[in-house]
C-alpha cells in the first residue's frame, strides 16, 4: 500500500468500517456487476442515491456509515490544495462529473471473492508539468499543502482541456458466506487513482516524471 493509500484510508476513517457488520435484513437483488458499478459510483462520483443504493444493500449496522465513508472519498475539491482556490475547486467538480469509471472485467478466484478490473477515463494533467517544476506543491512542511498562485490559475485552466487518459484499476471484493452481500476489500486502489489522476502533486512529489 502506497503512502497516500494509507493517508486516504486514515482520512476516511475506513479501517474500521471494512469488517462487515451485523446483517439487519436480505440486501437488496442485483448482479455482481451492477454491485461492483455502484460501488465505483459511490467512490467516483460520490452520487447520493448510489450511497443510498450502496446501504440498503450492504444492510448491516455500519452499512449506511461506510457507504458515507466511501462517497467522501469522491469529494477532491476539499483537497487542501485547493483551499484557497475556489475557482480551481470549482473546474475539479465540473471535470469530475464527466468521469466514466465502470466494470470491465471480472475475475473471481473463488466463489466468495473477485477482482474487479475497472476501466476509467480520467484527466491526463501532464501538460502542468513545467509550471508545476517552477511551483510545486510543499507536503513535508509544518502548513497543509496549498497550491502557489501561478500552479492554481495553470491548472484551472488545464484541468477543463485536459485529454481522457484510459486507466484499468483493480479492486478486490470479499462475498459475505451464504450469498451474501460484495464488500469492497481494500477500496483504495480506486480511490487513490482517482486522487493521483486529479491531483497528482503527492504523486508528483515522490517520482516526478521527465
Amino acid at each position: 500500500m502506497s503512502a497516500r493509500e494509507v493517508v486516504l484510508l486514515k482520512q476516511l476513517g475506513l479501517a474500521a468500517l471494512l469488517a462487515p457488520g451485523t446483517a439487519l435484513a436480505s440486501a437488496p437483488a442485483l448482479t455482481p456487476v451492477q454491485v461492483f458499478d455502484l460501488y465505483a459510483q459511490v467512490m467516483v462520483h460520490g452520487d447520493a442515491a448510489a450511497q443510498a443504493t450502496l446501504a440498503r444493500y450492504l444492510d448491516t449496522d455500519n452499512g449506511a456509515a461506510f457507504a458515507a465513508a466511501l462517497a467522501g472519498a469522491s469529494h477532491l475539491d476539499e483537497a487542501p490544495e485547493l483551499a484557497d482556490w475556489p475557482k480551481a475547486a470549482a473546474a475539479l467538480r465540473k471535470r469530475q462529473a464527466s468521469v466514466h469509471c465502470a466494470t470491465d472485467s471480472v475475475r473471481h478466484a473463488q466463489t466468495d471473492s473477485a477482482d474487479v478490473d475497472y476501466r476509467c477515463h480520467l484527466p491526463d494533467l501532464s501538460a502542468l508539468l513545467p509550471v508545476y517544476r517552477q511551483h510545486p506543491v510543499p507536503f513535508n512542511g509544518p502548513h497543509p499543502p496549498q497550491m502557489a498562485r501561478e500552479l492554481a490559475t495553470a491548472y484551472t485552466q488545464m484541468i477543463a482541456v485536459a485529454p481522457d487518459r484510459e486507466r484499468i484499476i483493480t479492486v478486490s471484493f470479499h462475498r459475505d458466506p451464504d450469498g451474501g452481500a460484495w464488500r469492497v476489500q481494500n477500496p483504495t486502489p480506486l480511490m487513490s487513482g482517482l486522487a493521483d489522476a486529479f491531483l497528482p502533486f503527492f504523486e508528483w512529489n515522490e517520482h516526478l516524471p521527465n
